[in-house]
C-alpha cells in the first residue's frame, strides 16, 4: 500500500512491457488534490490503493501526478492512452473506486474513435470534465 510519505518514483506503477510497446492504457490520478490544504492528496491516494493492483493486472499504467488541472473540482483523474481522446473526470471521492475501476477498463476496451462521456458507466458521466482528442500526425 503507498503512503503519502513516499517519493513520487515511489507512486509510478508501471507496465513496462506495455508502455514500451507504446500500447498501455493509463490512469492518472491527482496526488495534489485539493491543493494547499492539510488533507492535500488524501483522496487520490485512497484512489490509487484501490484501483492499482486490479488494473495493473489487467496491463494498465496507474500513476500518481502532480496535477490535471481540476484545482476547483477535486479530486481528478484522467484515463489516456496514445491513440484515444484524453479523459479527465473530476470531482471524485474515495467512494469512486468501483466506478473508476470499471470506466477504466472499459476505456481500455474502447476502439480509439469511440471513447465519449457515454463509454463510461452512469455513475461517472457527470465527472467527466473534458475530453482532449489526440493531434494526427501531419497536422498543424
Amino acid at each position: 500500500m503507498l503512503t503519502a510519505h513516499e517519493s513520487p518514483e515511489q507512486c509510478q506503477v508501471v507496465s513496462q512491457h506495455m508502455s514500451e510497446h507504446g500500447l498501455s492504457n493509463t490512469v492518472a490520478i491527482c496526488r495534489t488534490c485539493p491543493r494547499d490544504l492539510p488533507h492535500s492528496g488524501a483522496v487520490g491516494l485512497s484512489l490509487y490503493n484501490e484501483i492499482k493492483e486490479r488494473l495493473t493486472s489487467q496491463g494498465m499504467t496507474v500513476m500518481m501526478v502532480h496535477c490535471l488541472g481540476s484545482c476547483r473540482t477535486p479530486c481528478a483523474v484522467a484515463l489516456d492512452a496514445p491513440a484515444k481522446p484524453r479523459v479527465r473526470l473530476s470531482g471524485l471521492k474515495d467512494v469512486n473506486g468501483a466506478d473508476l475501476i470499471e470506466a477504466a477498463l472499459e476505456y481500455q476496451q474502447a476502439a480509439s474513435d469511440d471513447v465519449s462521456v457515454t463509454t463510461l458507466p452512469a455513475a461517472l458521466q457527470g465527472h467527466v470534465t473534458a475530453i482532449s482528442p489526440k493531434r494526427r500526425r501531419g497536422t498543424s
